[in-house]
């Protein structure tokens, strides 16, 4: 007699490396502050900052400040640090902001505040980005907690918790369509003459949408993650469906920045893109392998479901060239290098689960295999769930700026003497 110990039965659940592809997002960096650039609102607001309240605001920004500084510039950043330090700034130089804004007259400094950040998104990491607007380290700093949440995000993914993953994504989406639809437009319509070309693309608009339509997008990875880790048969139509769905938001991220920002694309990394080329394909092949699944599963459509896996198992062959269909070249991708192992094991099951099929529909079914699947046997539409936690800033009173009694003075006798000559002039 033969036991099941000396002829183990095939496993033909998904693999691992299903998981591990649905998942894969790329890491942006966070944005940090040019080390060589000092900035003390304590001292630049030491004349018209004498109150103690204003006094102690101006201390706990320049402490709160350094801080999160520390947190983006370690050499091993913690995505968690960055975030709560840049959730304790944020209040500060709004307050900052809220003061400048309503007593314009008295928001004199003693030394110029300039404020400088690299970009966590563009491909040149040396490259400082200048700027004299308080509103501009305010929106970095927002800017500094979007990727935060989302580099926790990547981190909580590698990890396998992908529900948490799912969170900080959600919080990422949220960051980053508040910039996009009131901070950044609010900046821009007040009248500040704003150069997207002097700022990181991430002070840009249609860049802001579209990183909240992108990790919208990775969030919904992380749910499929979810439902194909749990023990058991998942929900194949639906795991299908939410493949499409990451699809069809991937697209759009993509059609969002040639649409919007496409000068911005040219100065993010080329690998970047061919990183998100990668995943839409990936989301593809494996939104037909499940919905094959989902077919088979219902024992009354073998034929169909043999015509969408081989499908699938083509949309994972090495695409000829860079617009034809099927996965970038993984081997020469610097970025995708790594999944090439998880890349072969798929496409290995995938084969190896099509061979199966086709066995048992030439000996059990006799279903006729189709040379192109009907249109209503393809999804004609994917789920896009839009998971997003509302981001909101806090209300802040302004503090008191107030210049002494002896500047105001000299300030009316300057005015005086100054109108006096352009008389005389005149005269």
């Amino acid at each position: 007699m033969i036991t099941s110990w000396e002829n183990p039965k095939t496993d033909y659940s998904h693999p691992d490396s299903a998981i591990r592809l649905a998942s894969c997002a790329h890491r942006f960096r966070v944005p940090r502050m040019n080390p060589n650039r000092s900035v003390a609102f304590a001292r630049s607001f030491k004349t018209t900052g004498k109150h103690s309240k204003t006094r102690k605001t101006m201390l706990q920004a320049d402490e709160f400040r350094t801080k999160l500084h520390a947190a983006t510039a370690a050499d091993k950043v913690s995505h968690e640090l960055v975030v709560v330090d840049s959730r304790r700034y944020q209040p500060l130089i709004q307050q900052i902001w809220l003061s400048c804004k309503v007593q314009p007259e008295v928001a004199r400094l003693d030394e110029r505040l300039i404020f400088e950040w690299n970009s966590g998104v563009e491909e040149n990491a040396k490259k400082f980005f200048k700027s004299e607007a308080i509103m501009y380290d305010w929106v970095m700093a927002i800017v500094a907690e979007g990727l935060g949440k989302a580099g926790a995000a990547t981190d909580a993914s590698i990890a396998g918790e992908f529900a948490a993953a799912s969170r900080d994504f959600a919080a990422a989406v949220g960051i980053f369509a508040f910039l996009a639809d009131d901070q950044l437009p609010k900046w821009i319509a007040r009248g500040t003459n704003v150069d997207g070309d002097e700022l990181p693309v991430e002070c840009s608009v249609g860049v802001a949408k579209a990183l909240s339509t992108l990790f919208m997008a990775n969030g919904q990875q992380m749910a499929v993650a979810t439902l194909l880790i749990k023990a058991g048969t998942p929900n194949y139509s639906l795991v299908a469906k939410l493949c499409l769905g990451i699809v069809e938001l991937l697209e759009d991220f993509i059609s969002q920045m040639r649409n919007d920002c496409f000068k911005q694309m040219s100065r993010i990394d080329k690998e970047f893109f061919t990183l998100v080329t990668f995943q839409t394909q990936i989301h593809k092949a494996l939104s037909m392998y499940f919905q094959a699944r989902a077919l088979w599963e219902q024992q009354s459509d073998y034929g169909n479901a043999i015509g969408l896996l081989s499908d699938a198992t083509l949309a994972l062959e090495t695409r000829a060239t860079a617009a034809s269909e099927g996965l970038p070249d993984v081997v020469a991708t610097r970025n995708l290098s790594p999944l090439n192992k998880d890349v072969k094991d798929l496409r290995e099951h995938m084969k190896k689960l099509l061979r199966h099929w086709e066995k048992d529909n030439s000996a059990i079914y006799f279903e006729k295999v189709p040379h192109r699947v009907p249109e209503d046997k393809k999804l004609a539409a994917g789920i896009q769930m839009k998971k997003s936690e509302k981001f909101t800033v806090p209300d802040v009173a302004p503090v008191l700026l107030a210049l002494p009694r002896d500047v105001l003075e000299r300030s009316d006798s300057d005015i005086a003497r100054e109108l006096d000559r352009k008389l005389n002039m005149n005269g």
